[in-house]
Order: structure tokens, then C-alpha cells, then sequence
């Protein structure tokens, strides 16, 4: 009788404890969006769909500096150098305050045009302002490589500022078309 007992007892908890997991599995699987509900019925029963709106599943950006370790240890910068946010306000007017977050790299050997810049503004209503500061610094390496190293100007030439969203992004690089795939499979 002793060991009967036993047995149910331990056939209950094994229940329990199947059971608890199950449920927190199930609420796991409620956290996710879905695009339509099944309900179900009782066991004899048959089951039932309803449709339910879902909002749009978004995935989490890297961070920019994630995307920027992702860029060097992919692709070999000439020299980079990371600069603060003085140096964005001292030399292109850019207000560090405007932006979530933020890489400006430039390589620090002046034979050498590679720039990388990824930023975040904190509003939409300031990109467009960025956007256009951004532009300066395309214009002001231009002028700096047009007669004094024309490959250099080729570079350069024919970079352009992105955007996406908040984003704005600008690659100067030999690897241009490395570099600018590592930041937007980063954005997605």
C-alpha cells in the first residue's frame, strides 16, 4: 500500500511539474506577435481561428558601436581615429547633444581620405539638418584631395550621405561597398 502511495505521489509532482512547464511555455509563446489567434475548444470540440491585427514584429538595431567593431575587424582602416564631441562642433557644427549615439572616424594620416561616420539622431526633425552638415564634410575632403592626391579625390568623389530613419551615415573608404553592407545589414 506504502509503495502505491508513493508512486502517485511521485506521478503527481512529475504532473506538476510537466504542467508548470507547459505553462510557462505557453506564456513564452504568448509574448510573441502572431498574425492570427487558434482558440481551441474542449477536447471534442473543434478548433477555432480568429484574426487578430498584428503590429509589425521589429528586430533590435545593433548599436552603432557594435556596427563600427563589426567594420574593423572586417574590412583594414587606414589609420582611424575616433574623434569627441568637440571636435564635431568645432570643426563641422555638429551638436553632439542632437544625437542618440555616434562614431566619427577619420583616418588621422592626411594622405588618406577614409572617413566613416554613423549617427543616430535622437529626433527626426534634426536628420535633415545633420544630413546637410554631413555634406560639408564630403565637400571639405574634396577640396582638400582634388589637387593634391587624385586617387585619393576619386574616393571621395563619389561618396554620398545616407539615410535611413534617424540614421545618417557616410563612408569614405576604399571598401566602400564592404563597409556600407556591414551598416546596413546593421540597421535592419
Amino acid at each position: 500500500m506504502k509503495k502505491r502511495q508513493i508512486r502517485q505521489l511521485m506521478l503527481v509532482m512529475a504532473g506538476v511539474m510537466l504542467l508548470g512547464g507547459c505553462s510557462s511555455q505557453a506564456t513564452a509563446d504568448s509574448d510573441k506577435t502572431a498574425d492570427s489567434v487558434v482558440v481551441l475548444e474542449e477536447e471534442t470540440g473543434p478548433a477555432k481561428t480568429d484574426s487578430v491585427k498584428a503590429e509589425p514584429i521589429y528586430e533590435e538595431v545593433t548599436s552603432i558601436a557594435d556596427i563600427y567593431a563589426e567594420i574593423q575587424g572586417s574590412v583594414e582602416l587606414y589609420s582611424p581615429m575616433e574623434f569627441d564631441d568637440e571636435f564635431l562642433m568645432n570643426y563641422y557644427g555638429i551638436d553632439a547633444g542632437l544625437l542618440e549615439e555616434y562614431v566619427f572616424s577619420m583616418s588621422e594620416d592626411a594622405a588618406s581620405a577614409e572617413t566613416i561616420v554613423v549617427m543616430k539622431a535622437k529626433s527626426v526633425e534634426d536628420v535633415d539638418n545633420l544630413t546637410s552638415l554631413m555634406q560639408v564634410v564630403v565637400d571639405e575632403k574634396r577640396n582638400e584631395m582634388e589637387n593634391y592626391l587624385p586617387e585619393q579625390f576619386a574616393i571621395v568623389d563619389k561618396a554620398e550621405v545616407e539615410v535611413k530613419g534617424n540614421y545618417i551615415w557616410l563612408v569614405i573608404s576604399e571598401n566602400e561597398d564592404t563597409i556600407k553592407k556591414i551598416i546596413e545589414d546593421g540597421l535592419k
